[in-house]
């Protein structure tokens, strides 16, 4: 399943799910956002943060 990490720090999460799949990073007006496999349409929602900047897809 895909992961979340910390650039700083190294911690992990998982992936949050939306409709029971994982969500995926997508850029939507010029931020990154965490989107639903079925499209921003569908389900959109800030990417976490940890150590005070944003997590990124491992």
């Amino acid at each position: 399943m895909a992961k979340l990490r910390c650039p700083k720090c190294g911690a992990e999460q998982e992936m949050p799910l939306h409709c029971k799949k994982p969500m995926h990073i997508e850029k939507l007006e010029e931020e990154n956002k965490l989107v639903c496999w079925m499209g921003a349409h569908c389900g959109a929602q800030d990417l976490p943060t940890h150590c005070n900047v944003e997590m990124v897809e491992v």
